[in-house]
């Protein structure tokens, strides 16, 4: 057994890439060298496997051919083009191959490690040669070491501002010799120096969550405090925050303080390139906000118009259009209204093309500059709200409203135009407008009408349910067949039958279900359009249809289920004394038209069918 050490070096990647990378590399090591790595290493300007014990060869491979009963005619074929004799070939299982021994794994270095390199896979890559890789940024070095031999390249390299060449004596020094050349190569121990130097300044805070992306843009941690002139302080705190996090990636510290992480160089010099570019970014976002504050946010609305939404669904003032009709069919007040007519202002704001993370917030805070009730106010900054899966809701019932038309609307129009999700491709984010729609009917309590929603659109926001609500997700395809009439509906009435799984009430209206199901369902063709009751001959199925009449599906759960139940003895009867195929068809066509009708009187409740008994 062996240590092992497989570094890439590159110019600095972005984190999304290190983030990438970390994700790939082990499996792609697993598969190339047979081994998991015992360390990834990952950090802005190197890649890096490191195993403790490798085997020092490659395994034994069964190189499988031909079948054993064509071996007349294939096994000459496959052994000359394995560079064997015939007699040469094994039989195992039933078919001829050659064991090839494994190979010392210094020869497979090479070969491996580009193999692994090309295996790599980024969301966005480039080339920079002739070689034909494609990679994040470009490769300035590989190194490859087998306990203390090279296989693989020369040295690596230290810290850029700092150190040189660095020579790795042995595989299992790797992160020692880096440390000595001002590099820090874990990324967890780079984040726990990160948080360690902001809890020794404190009062920190993350809200944008760059912490994650930031551990990622350095290679030696220096934490920094730094200030910036407080006649910024006048600006809304969301936008101080938002030009701290969204360009620069500093944690505020409160009032007019930020900290950062600084890759090295003199402290002194650090901290005022980066007091002076903060300033900077805040002079621009103060000197925009006034502007906007100036034109106001009716007139920004009133340049929505000129602002395309995305191709082929119009204007950002078509949408505007669009969501006022939704708020009132979603039963939104007068304030709504007003909101939704104002809710995409921002989108013509200055500041808004400079900060996108603004959208919302800032139409919020110029509606309330200009002196709309806080009601108008609060639904423009809560549209966007469940921003993610777990994010928070709107508070405020006009917020609800609003922020339901917004994701009802991109949703209704994204697949109008044919732009339905597929894979890991969501680029206009439906997946999460269905969540975020499903979360507000749910947890919010906000009445959204089915009928709202195209049967596709319906479909794709019903499916999201499956995965939201605590029970098995035959329960919710049962209620999503069911007649309620809203998403909270679908909800409560899946969680309701799962919750009646076990009465002799569910038992009940399960089995009448089934049995009018499983016999009608086959012949639905063959129903006459409605029950004639003259043509009703034998006493039970007199009693069915009387016993049909006094079921009430849309009840209450409870309720609905057991008068439901209340068929099932019925149905019993009714098999055993009527023949419901008689021989004349009107009689036939009548019996299963009465099947059907206890079928989708029980089926208001839900498809009974998508429940395993």
């Amino acid at each position: 057994m062996a240590s092992l050490l497989l570094e890439i070096g590159c110019e600095e990647l972005p984190a999304g890439a290190c983030r990438e990378a970390e994700a790939q590399l082990p499996a792609l090591a697993e598969r190339e060298l047979g081994a998991l790595p015992n360390h990834v290493l990952v950090g802005p300007r190197r890649l890096s496997l490191l195993f403790d014990d490798i085997p020092e060869k490659t395994a034994d491979e069964w190189v499988k051919g031909p079948p054993v009963d064509l071996k007349e005619k294939a096994a000459t074929g496959f052994a000359k083009k394995q560079g064997v004799a015939v007699e040469e070939l094994v039989e195992r299982e039933g078919f001829l191959g050659v064991e090839r021994p494994g190979r010392p794994l210094r020869d497979v270095l090479p070969e491996r490690l580009e193999t692994i390199i090309r295996g790599l896979s980024f969301s966005k890559s480039m080339r920079w040669d002739d070689s034909g890789i494609r990679f994040a940024r470009p490769i300035r070095w590989t190194l490859a070491k087998l306990d203390g031999e090279t296989v693989v390249g020369e040295a690596s390299l230290g810290h850029r501002f700092t150190h040189g060449p660095v020579e790795i004596p042995h595989a299992g020094e790797y992160a020692e010799r880096l440390r000595d050349a001002g590099v820090e190569p874990d990324a967890g121990e780079r984040r726990r120096q990160i948080v360690e130097g902001l809890d020794a300044i404190g009062g920190w805070s993350d809200p944008g969550g760059v912490l994650a992306e930031v551990i990622y843009l350095v290679e030696s941690v220096t934490v920094l405090e730094g200030s910036f002139d407080e006649r910024f302080l006048q600006l809304p705190e969301r936008v101080v925050v938002t030009a701290m996090q969204s360009h620069q990636r500093y944690f505020p510290l409160g009032g007019n303080r930020f900290a950062f992480v600084a890759n090295g160089g003199d402290p002194e010099l650090v901290k005022a390139g980066n007091e002076n570019v903060l300033e900077g970014r805040l002079d621009d976002a103060s000197f925009t906000f006034e502007r906007d504050v100036q034109i106001g946010i009716d007139a920004l609305a009133e340049r929505l118009n000129a602002i395309t939404y995305f191709k082929g669904a119009g204007s950002f003032a078509d949408k505007t259009e669009r969501l006022r009709r939704l708020v009132s069919e979603l039963g939104g007040g007068e304030a709504t209204l007003e909101a939704a007519r104002l809710a995409k202002a921002d989108q013509a704001s200055e500041l808004v093309r400079e900060f996108p993370d603004l959208e919302g917030y800032i139409g919020a805070e110029y509606a309330r500059l200009a002196g709309y009730p806080e009601a108008v106010s609060a639904a423009i900054e809560e549209q966007y709200l469940p921003d993610s899966a777990g994010g928070p809701l709107p508070q405020t019932e006009t917020g609800k409203v609003l922020a339901a038309a917004d994701k009802l609307d991109t949703l209704t129009t994204s697949f109008s135009l044919g732009h339905r999700p597929s894979g890991s491709r969501d680029p206009y984010g439906l997946r999460r407008a269905a969540i975020g729609l499903n979360r507000l009917a749910v947890e919010g309590g906000l009445v959204v009408p089915r009928s709202l929603l195209p049967d596709e659109v319906r479909e794709f926001v019903e499916e999201r349910l499956e995965g939201l609500l605590d029970v098995p997700v035959e329960y919710v395809r049962a209620a999503r067949a069911s007649a309620a009439l809203d998403l909270g509906g679908v909800a409560r009435l899946a969680e309701a039958l799962y919750e009646e799984r076990e009465t002799p009430a569910f038992e009940g209206v399960y089995t009448a279900y089934e049995r009018a199901h499983r016999l009608a369902g086959r012949a639905a063709e063959e129903a006459a359009p409605e029950v004639d009751r003259a043509l009703l001959k034998e006493d039970a199925e007199l009693a069915l249809a009387d016993g049909l009449g006094e079921v009430e599906p849309d009840a209450d759960v409870r309720r609905a289920l057991e008068s439901g139940a209340t068929l099932a003895p019925l149905m019993e009867r009714f098999f055993d004394e009527v023949l419901v195929m008689d021989e004349d068809q009107a009689v036939r066509a009548n019996r299963l038209r009465l099947l059907l009708d206890v079928r989708d009187a029980l089926g208001r409740l839900g498809d009974f069918s998508q429940i395993p008994r």
